[in-house]
């Protein structure tokens, strides 16, 4: 018995069957990356930069001047000049969705959209309420601490990146506020501060605003503007009556011919100002728009200073002067995608 033996030869096949490690993990945690990225408005064009920057700044300019409206309707009880806003706002919302073809039923994230409105209409009755139980400088520099809660928030449901412009333009925006608020539990006043504890309803409403900035970032693109500011608008208008109903406030109709219009024209003011914050949120992070936000202060004083004629004080001069200068700086820091190295 002779035993052959027959060399083993290598088929052509055999390479394509050896097993490689997957990488399957890998790439979903790129491609994760990507998408969370594309979601807090990172790697934009420059051309999307501007674009968001831009509707938040219309949105600043339009709310400064509604609120100078607001001003001069003073004697329009509070409930009651909320309902006719929000009921010629909601009128103009429905035309623009009928005109449109838009859906007001069919959209998702119906429970981030419910948060989103409840939580707006909280943080409108405690600035009212804030405005009318406080001394202004105490409610302006309570109510505008938002930015904090907004970039904390940002930071920890959102992984959005905090650089170094935005801390200095949250610094600087912080200690400009309070300049030109001037607060009394800072600066000694003849106002009545009331209670201690008055003051934590805007730290509230500072929390809220910061919320609802947070979450319509985490809605994004996925529901139309318009829808949203539809519903905020409605909630407004039941808001408004439930506000009046519990003030017990007379309903006043203005008899003259220029508060009228005033009304309906601060309801288009805040059509055009709620449409571009809900868009511009859509483009740009939390902590962005809410630092920016700071420039109402700036934007009120100086229309206080030439419609009104309120005396210009040294320290509200340099208190604008350094909102200013952390708004442009963070402006131009998002406009040209600098961050300084510093990312937190």
């Amino acid at each position: 018995n002779v035993e052959v033996s027959t060399p083993r030869v290598k088929l052509d096949f055999e390479d394509d069957l050896t097993v490689v490690p997957k990488t399957v993990d890998h790439d979903e945690n790129q491609s994760e990356q990507a998408s969370r990225a594309k979601e807090n408005g990172e790697n934009q064009s420059l051309k999307q930069r501007a674009k968001g920057i831009c509707l938040i700044l219309l949105a600043i300019t339009f709310a400064t001047a509604q609120s100078a409206l607001i001003k001069y309707l003073k004697d329009v009880p509070t409930g009651e000049l909320i309902m006719i806003n929000s009921t010629v706002s909601l009128l103009l919302f429905s035309m623009i969705l009928t005109f449109q073809g838009i859906p007001l039923t069919t959209f998702p994230l119906k429970k981030l959209v419910f948060i989103r409105v409840t939580f707006s209409v909280v943080v409108r009755i405690v600035k009212i309420w804030s405005f009318q139980n406080l001394p202004l400088g105490d409610a302006t520099a309570l109510i505008f601490t938002s930015p904090l809660f907004a970039c904390l928030l940002g930071r920890i449901f959102l992984k959005e990146k905090l650089t170094l412009p935005h801390l200095m333009a949250m610094i600087l925006g912080i200690f400009g506020i309070v300049m030109i608020a001037k607060p009394t539990f800072l600066f000694r006043g003849t106002e009545d501060a009331g209670p201690w504890y008055y003051n934590l309803v805007p730290i509230l409403g500072a929390a809220n605003m910061g919320f609802t900035y947070t979450v319509q970032r985490k809605i994004g693109t996925k529901v139309n503007s318009v829808v949203i500011s539809t519903y905020m608008v409605l909630a407004g208008d039941i808001g408004g009556f439930g506000f009046h109903t519990v003030s017990r406030d007379e309903y006043i109709a203005p008899l003259c011919y220029t508060p009228r219009v005033l009304l309906v024209l601060s309801g288009v003011i805040g059509v055009a100002g709620l449409w571009a914050l809900n868009k511009g949120l859509q483009y740009e992070k939390a902590a962005t728009v809410s630092l920016m936000r700071n420039f109402d202060t700036v934007l009120a004083f100086l229309l206080q200073v030439a419609v009104f004629g309120q005396p210009a004080e040294a320290l509200s001069l340099v208190g604008t002067a350094l909102i200013m200068a952390g708004t442009l700086a963070l402006t131009l820091s998002k406009l040209f995608d600098v961050s300084c190295g510093v990312v937190i």
